[in-house]
Parts: structure tokens; C-alpha cells; sequence
């Protein structure tokens, strides 16, 4: 947006390098710590100051601390940018060592670009801060020519839609693309808007699920709202894209109690980006789902994980577990639990053993927050979604042969001298799960996605005639892919002087040709 040439645009701050349509990586040595609760910088730890953060299109995206000392010496940096369905994937390391490796920000298309550094120093209550920063041999590489990019198919699931002390859930019947249609990515949008005096005060449990005819919900991403400011996060769930696709019913919710009656007010949009990948989700299983208690050392969570056996898809050349768990309760919630994923397959067994904690809460995008935001806890923080465990199975799938899931958590352990919880306060301590088993094959007789869809057919018009009806999707006009309305009328004047010209609609995966004479169709359309 600011040109390839010409004056620089204004940075308030070169270490939140947030402009709008510009793509950004921040290196940032000024956090200190604080041992304020309610601080507003948040490194209560004294956590190293040498923080570096990705920034895309006026929002910083994700900050993470660098795993080697870059201050006070000279440090190879390199940032690299693919693009990739929806968007690109970023990746930058400081001195050899991976700070971000290919992480997808969405939209993040190539554009034409220039190359612009800072600097500069904050301003500190003590006095006048200095710095230098040298930068040198500066290489900007440009590689394969960027691909044209479609426009997505958004579905708008929510919008501005509020829950308080008597309404906690939103559900919402929505029409998905088929699950034939080439769409190669999914981001589900969600935003938690300024929700003025009806504005629940505190940080509460929210979810976005999948209702099933039955009434039972699958949870897909689950989130806390934040102390009072707004949200605003893109989330890949491309893995459920088996569940994505038809007639659905879906479920915003947020909050079980609420403060004063108050509540939150949020939207939902799902983008089905256009694109084949080399291996796609065809299937999504749900494994464990609910509430796990702790109840005591002996139980620590066990009897929730009963072990689960799945007979794979023919076909399935990859499968990764998808897991998200939030601790709650004092105990549940600042203490780190310890867990091992027993995976059988056959004659082979592997174990994986993963520590739930975050302990970089305090670099939340979303800060910073009324209340106590920056302490680090059980796999979640205020004001964020909560990011899953993924362990990729593939290594240990063998043919023909069924996969076994075994869960086994430990009991809570406390360093010498550190005065424990007695076992009633442990007995309170809960997990929120959600997990999946996904399973990837080749694609396999996808069509191209159209992009317009009929919204209306005028009574005896053309279109009618010819037996399109509203809901239909528009693919080509005399053979041009049609994407926008600009295009069809271009195709329209192009096909001026013939007698019958071809049009092809999709109807819900079923692709139908009818002739019509060239002109108007009678149509109202719509873009998804």
C-alpha cells in the first residue's frame, strides 16, 4: 500500500512495525521485568530480552523469544517468505537456530515490494535511552515467479452476535462447500468485538463447535476471551475440512457464568481457499472430548483415556493427533502436568511424552490486558485460542493393521522444599480436552471451485429456461472461468454475434452444462 518508491511510512514504534498491508519481522530487547501484576509489559519471569515477532497487514501476528543472544554482537539473520494456498508461510532464524519455521499467516499473498529497516529506542522513565543497531549485508532474493491467487469462498457463520447471563450459545445451520470442490485450505475467522458496559469483566472458556443431529457437540476451536479488549485471531482448520463441507450446524459459545449478567459479542467466517495440496484430510475421528478430573494421585485424569483403537482408511498415507487441553482450578491451572502418548501400530509401539504448560503467555499478541494476563499456565492464556498438540503418527502407521492410542497422564510432581497443594486442592483440578485423530490421502477427483453463486432467477428469463435455478454455482461463460461479476460481463461482451454460448454451474457437486443465447442471464449473483 505505500508504494515501491517515495518517503518511508511513519512507525510509531519499530519494534510493533504494524501497517496495513505489509509484511514485517520486529526484533525487540526492551521487556524488563516486573514483578507488578498488573504491568503492562508482562515479563514477570525475566524472561531474555530478545524477542522477535512477525507482523502482517497492521497486526502482529505471533512473538516468540530468540533461542540464542543476538544483542551487543553480529548474528546472520535470514527471513524467508513462500507462498502457499491462503497465504504464505513465514520462517526466520537468528544465527542458525529456528525462531519461526513456516508458520502460515493468512492472506499474506505476493505483492510487489520494497525493502525498508529501523530502528529507534523507547522512551523510559529514568531518562533519555541510546542504542545503536548496525545492519549489513543486506541480500533481498526473489525466487519463482508467484502464482495468480482466487479469491476465497467465505461463509459468514456469526455475526455480532452476543451471549450473557441467559443466552451462552449461538448455533447457526450454514451451507459449506462440497467436500469434492478443490478447496485446499480452511481459516476460520473469529473476532470478539468491543462489547461496551454489557462486556463481561473475566477471562472465560469459549468454544467453537460442530453440532451433530444428535445434539452432541465436537469441539474445533476452543478459545478464553480476554480481560476486556478485543480479539481478533485466524485459525487453520483445514484438518477438519471433512466436516466442513455440506449442510452443518455450528456453535459459537463463550462463558458459563457470567459477571453482572454481562457477556461478549462475537463473529465467525470461514475461508475456503482454492488450491490442492499433496495430501488432503479425509477424515477427522473424534477420540477424547469432556471434562477430565484429576479426583486424586491414584486417578490423576486416567479414567478419562480409556485407550482408543481405529481401524485406518484405505488409502491413508499420513494421520496426526490434534489435541487441546486447558488446565483449570488453582492447582489445575498453574501447575504443569505431565503426559505420554503410548502410539501401537502392529508389532510397534512408540511413546511421546509432552509437558502441558505455556510459559510464554506473556507475549500474547492480544496485550496488554486488564487483570492477571501474563502468568503462564496450563496450555492456555487470556485473550487467545488454544494452540493444539499435533504429533504426526505417520512413522509408526503400518498397513492393514489398526492404530491404538493410549493417553497415560502423571501425577502432579512439586520440586523439594516447594510447599504442595494438599491432595483436596488437587482433587479439584480439571482439563478441558478436545482431540482428533486426522487422516490424509492423495487427492483424488477434486473439481475447480466456483466462486458466484445464483442468488435469484428471474421468472422466464434466461437462465430459468435453460433450468438453472438459485443456489447454483456459476463455474464458466462460453468456456472463460467466471470468478467475479467484472469477468462475466467481459465474457457476455466476448460471446456477442454468437447463436448459443455454453454455461456451466455447479449444483451442491454436480457439475451441469446448459446452452443459452449470449446476454444477460436474469440472474442476481453473489459472491462466497
Amino acid at each position: 500500500r505505500f508504494g515501491v518508491r517515495g518517503p518511508a511510512p511513519f512507525l510509531a514504534s519499530c519494534v510493533e512495525p504494524n501497517l496495513p498491508g505489509t509484511f514485517a519481522v520486529a526484533f525487540d530487547v526492551h521487556n524488563p521485568p516486573s514483578k507488578e501484576m498488573f504491568t503492562a509489559q508482562g515479563n514477570y519471569e525475566d524472561k531474555p530480552q530478545r524477542e522477535v515477532s512477525l507482523h502482517w497487514d497492521g497486526r502482529e501476528r505471533a512473538k516468540r523469544v530468540a533461542p540464542v543472544e543476538f544483542r551487543g554482537t553480529s548474528v546472520p539473520v535470514v527471513i524467508t517468505l513462500e507462498q502457499v494456498i491462503g497465504g504464505s508461510e513465514a520462517s526466520v532464524s537468528v544465527a542458525g537456530a529456528p525462531v519461526f519455521e513456516r508458520s502460515f499467516l493468512h492472506g499474506l499473498h505476493p505483492y510487489e515490494l520494497r525493502l525498508a529497516l529501523g530502528a529507534g529506542t523507547r522512551r523510559d522513565t529514568s531518562g533519555p535511552t541510546r542504542a545503536q543497531a548496525e545492519v549489513t549485508g543486506v541480500v533481498l532474493a526473489q525466487e519463482q515467479a508467484a502464482q495468480p491467487v482466487r479469491p476465497p469462498l467465505s461463509v459468514e457463520v456469526f455475526h455480532h452476535v452476543r451471549t450473557d447471563g441467559k443466552v451462552q450459545a449461538h448455533q447457526r445451520t450454514v451451507d459449506l462447500p462440497p467436500a469434492g470442490w478443490a478447496l485446499g485450505r480452511v481459516v476460520l475467522t473469529l473476532d470478539l468485538h468491543d462489547a461496551g458496559e454489557a462486556w463481561d469483566e473475566w477471562d472465560r472458556n469459549g468454544e467453537i463447535s460442530l453440532v451433530e443431529p444428535d445434539g452432541t457437540r465436537l469441539g474445533l476451536v476452543p478459545f478464553i476471551t480476554s480481560y476486556r479488549t478485543p480479539c481478533h485471531w485466524e485459525v487453520d482448520v483445514t484438518h477438519f475440512r471433512p466436516l466442513l463441507a455440506g449442510t452443518r450446524t455450528l456453535e459459537v459459545a463463550a462463558g458459563t457464568s457470567f459477571y453482572k449478567g454481562r457477556g461478549y459479542l462475537m463473529s465467525v467466517r470461514l475461508d475456503f481457499h482454492h488450491g490442492t495440496a499433496a495430501l488432503e484430510p479425509v477424515r477427522a475421528t473424534p477420540l477424547w472430548h469432556g471434562t477430565a478430573h484429576y479426583r486424586s494421585h491414584a486417578n490423576h485424569f486416567r479414567d478419562f483415556y480409556a485407550p482408543r483403537t481405529l481401524a485406518l482408511q484405505e488409502g491413508t498415507r499420513a494421520a496426526r493427533l490434534w489435541m487441546t487441553t486447558t488446565g483449570h482450578s488453582q492447582v489445575g491451572e498453574f501447575t504443569p502436568a505431565q503426559r505420554t502418548l503410548v502410539v501401537q501400530s502392529g508389532e510397534r509401539t512408540q511413546e511421546v511424552p509432552h509437558r502441558l504448560w505455556k510459559d510464554d503467555v506473556y507475549l500474547n499478541a492480544n496485550r496488554p490486558q486488564h487483570g492477571t494476563w501474563q502468568f503462564a499456565r496450563a496450555g492456555w492464556a487470556p485473550g487467545d485460542v488454544v494452540e493444539p498438540w499435533w504429533v504426526d503418527l505417520t512413522p509408526w502407521l503400518v498397513a492393514g493393521q489398526p492404530l491404538t492410542l493410549d493417553l497415560r497422564p502423571q501425577p502432579y510432581a512439586f520440586a523439594p522444599g516447594e510447599e504442595a497443594p494438599s491432595e483436596a486442592q488437587c482433587a479439584e483440578a480439571t482439563h478441558v480436552v478436545r482431540s482428533w485423530l486426522v487422516e490424509y490421502a492423495a487427492p483424488a477427483g477434486r473439481m475447480p471451485a466456483p466462486t458466484l453463486r445464483l442468488l435469484d432467477v428471474v421468472k422466464d428469463g434466461v437462465a430459468a429456461t435453460a433450468g438453472l435455478r438459485a443456489g447454483d454455482w456459476l463455474a464458466t461463460y462460453d468456456g472463460a472461468p467466471i470468478d467475479t461479476v467484472d469477468a462475466l460481463r467481459a465474457a457476455i461482451a466476448g460471446a456477442q454475434g454468437k447463436e448459443r454460448v455454453a454455461v456451466a454451474v455447479f449444483r451442491g457437486s454436480e457439475r451441469l452444462e446448459v446452452q443459452v443465447p449470449p446476454g444477460r442471464l436474469g440472474v442476481s449473483l453473489g459472491g462466497r
